[in-house]
């Protein structure tokens, strides 16, 4: 008599993780198929109840930001507007999915095959992204990021031209370093969920976070490190009874924090040479949020942001940019005070977490809505659902985990 198998669902999640940038198909110029294109069906295999109260909340927020954007925002290319604004919404639609959903709990047979199934895929892509580097410290190039290329949502070339000139970053299975750095994070985030602590995970992490060579992703680690330190030691009882501990593992991190100085200052200088893509992401763009804060015509509707962006004559490298890489700063040029105004209302609400968080965060309740702001300063491809997942995946494991966020 055959028993019959069943597969954890949530299983499905750390795979995603390998392939979420892999393109299956391309509608259109601009809208690559991938596995996390269909997000919105694959949450249902993981729903127990969906709250339609919190979900219609979601779903009217959006459609009052799309509103404000058309009736507010400047058109410079009317012909994108449908592709955007559909981004938008299903961004949308995927948020409030997650917050609405009550789903279905992970059983504690099932968490040691989702932790390993996670240590895998860290293992895979930080071993794949050693291998680049090495390949480019001996031959000054990488023929195996021009071929994970050829299969990815968007080209690599930029990187491949930053490498012959010298440059050191590598992309494992993602299109850019930074959305390399951002998925090690939310990975590492997710495996937090489970409350254990893992530093040898935590080393691997910090190494391929090094090895794309994301700035942002360097210093998010440091903060969210420094928060979890805090959290585990600053209370008299942990004090007490861990000092030592405290100690020893404050002196690693300083060491670390000491080796990467010369890094992370050169990175700093960055931010005031204009063509560097630190400047380009962080500085440059301050005068377009300026504008869209200051000016009534400073809105731009979805679909326009490229001639935007190049009216103001931006340098990206040798070339005017038409992109904006910051997140946050896309979100004040489309939707103008309304962006800052939610942005302040929900780094309030973290800012109460946290200071009820020292000695009781063994669930990284701070770092993981922390997450969803400093995340913004990583990539300008906020819309997409490459990202959404990023975001939302290790939410999704805290709330199949049913960790209560009083």
């Amino acid at each position: 008599m055959s028993r019959s198998i069943r597969v954890c669902s949530y299983l499905l999640l750390p795979i995603i993780y390998l392939v979420v940038n892999i393109k299956i198909a391309q509608l259109g110029e601009s809208f690559p198929i991938t596995i996390v294109t269909f997000l919105p069906l694959l949450l249902l295999l993981f729903v127990e109840k969906i709250n339609l109260k919190k979900l219609m909340i979601g779903l009217g927020i959006g459609a009052g930001l799309t509103l404000f954007n058309y009736i507010f925002g400047r058109s410079l290319d009317a012909s994108k507007y449908v592709t955007s604004t559909m981004l938008f919404i299903y961004l949308v639609i995927i948020i409030s999915m997650v917050w609405a959903i009550r789903f279905k709990t992970i059983s504690t047979r099932n968490h040691k095959k989702i932790l390993r199934l996670f240590y895998v895929v860290i293992a895979l892509v930080v071993g794949l992204a050693a291998v680049e580097m090495a390949e480019i410290i001996l031959t000054g190039g990488s023929s195996l990021i021009e071929t994970i290329s050829k299969y990815l949502i968007y080209s690599n070339s930029y990187v491949l031209n930053f490498i012959k000139f010298g440059g050191r970053r590598t992309t494992a299975f993602y299109f850019e370093p930074a959305f390399f750095a951002l998925a090690l994070i939310s990975i590492w985030l997710s495996i937090k969920q489970f409350g254990i602590k893992t530093p040898k995970t935590d080393g691997m992490i910090l190494a391929g976070i090094v090895l794309s060579g994301s700035f942002s992703g360097v210093m998010t680690f440091i903060i969210f490190y420094l928060l979890e330190w805090a959290f585990q030691y600053l209370n008299k009882s942990a004090i007490k009874k861990k000092l030592p501990l405290a100690i020893i593992s404050l002196s690693v991190f300083v060491v670390g924090v000491v080796f990467a100085f010369p890094y992370i200052a050169g990175r700093l200088g960055d931010l005031g040479t204009e063509g560097s893509s630190s400047y380009y992401r962080i500085i440059g763009p301050l005068a377009m949020v300026g504008y869209s804060l200051t000016n009534i015509d400073g809105v731009v509707r979805f679909g326009s942001l490229y001639e935007y962006v190049a009216s103001f004559g931006i340098f990206n490298g040798a070339d005017v940019g038409k992109t904006i890489d910051n997140g946050l700063y896309l979100l004040i040029i489309y939707f103008s005070w309304c962006a800052v105004i939610l942005a302040g209302w929900f780094m309030y609400k973290i800012f109460k977490m946290t200071r009820n968080a020292f000695g009781n965060n063994q669930n990284f309740r701070v770092q993981l809505y922390l997450f969803t702001p400093v995340s913004l300063f990583f990539t300008g491809s906020i819309f997409s659902p490459e990202y959404a997942f990023l975001i939302v995946c290790p939410f999704i494991l805290r709330k199949a985990l049913k960790i209560a966020d009083s």
